[in-house]
């Protein structure tokens, strides 16, 4: 049977109680829903060219300022007045000067001052030898006497080879006198300031003016440059060995220089050029012996 009724039919079917089943009519299109998300689009990959834009440059990045190191600078000399009458003072006079001095900072951290070992010979007009250290260590800052210290030992030694001695009159019957280019330790034993070195010249001059030395022995820098810094003019730029091997002239006094004992200790192989130029000093002081 055909589901295709007309309406009588429809009409008859319903009087008799048969209920038909009628496909819905369409009546339109479905509606289209306006807010539907639209499918996502692949992205297209593009192929950079050579006239795309270059990316920014980098900016450098900025340099850390580093602090400059402070060099630490050893502090200027502290000058100060020269004992008045310096240069007229006798040997006991003079001692004592050096012993209250307040010509340059070296005497705040002074013990004792350094004045010398021996003093001039009683009725006699000159000192056979004169033998300058450098600065003080702790053993003569402690003492008061030059050359104390490990390095004595080895001094006797060699004034023993000389015939001298340090206390008194030895074979050779001359005697002896020894001092400091410096009277007072610098702090920590750093080199002096020329400064300080030039204000205890003053020292060493007068004590050589009262002993009047026939041979001065400089034994280290230091003491070449107190003795020979008014007489040789290029001392202070000249290293201890050009300054060797020669006879020096200073305050018209013959003046040898050698290698410091302590610098010996240190340097054993350079004993045999201080040995040569204690032989020069001895030949030296022979040709100027009085008859």
């Amino acid at each position: 049977m055909t589901t295709s009724l007309d309406p009588r039919q429809r009409a008859m079917l319903a009087e008799m109680g048969v209920r038909v089943w009628q496909k819905a009519p369409v009546d339109a299109a479905p509606s289209v829903v306006v807010d539907a998300a639209p499918p996502t689009a692949k992205p297209v990959a593009v192929k950079p060219t050579a006239f795309a834009v270059a990316p920014a440059l980098r900016q450098p990045a900025p340099t850390p300022q580093t602090a400059t190191p402070t060099v630490a600078l050893a502090p200027a000399a502290t000058l100060g007045e020269l004992p008045e009458g310096l240069s007229t003072m006798d040997w006991a006079s003079l001692s004592a000067a050096a012993a209250n001095c307040r010509a340059c900072g070296l005497c705040a951290h002074r013990q004792h001052s350094v004045f010398a070992d021996g003093q001039p010979a009683v009725g006699q007009g000159t000192t056979d030898w004169l033998i300058v250290g450098d600065a003080p260590n702790d053993s003569e800052n402690t003492s008061g006497k030059p050359f104390a210290g490990p390095e004595s030992d080895l001094l006797d030694t060699m004034l023993q080879a000389m015939g001298l001695q340090r206390h008194g009159l030895g074979r050779a019957k001359e005697s002896v006198v020894l001092v400091n280019a410096l009277k007072c330790m610098p702090p920590a034993q750093r080199n002096p300031h020329p400064e300080e070195l030039a204000q205890c010249s003053h020292f060493l001059k007068r004590q050589m003016e009262l002993l009047q030395p026939r041979m001065v022995l400089a034994m280290g820098r230091l003491a070449a440059l107190a003795v020979l810094q008014d007489t040789l003019v290029d001392s202070q730029s000249l290293p201890l060995g050009k300054l060797r091997g020669q006879v020096h002239q200073a305050h018209g006094r013959p003046v040898i220089v050698t290698y410091h004992p302590s610098y010996l200790m240190r340097t054993p192989a350079d004993k045999a050029k201080a040995w040569h130029d204690l032989c020069l000093a001895m030949a030296q002081l022979r040709q100027t012996s009085p008859p």
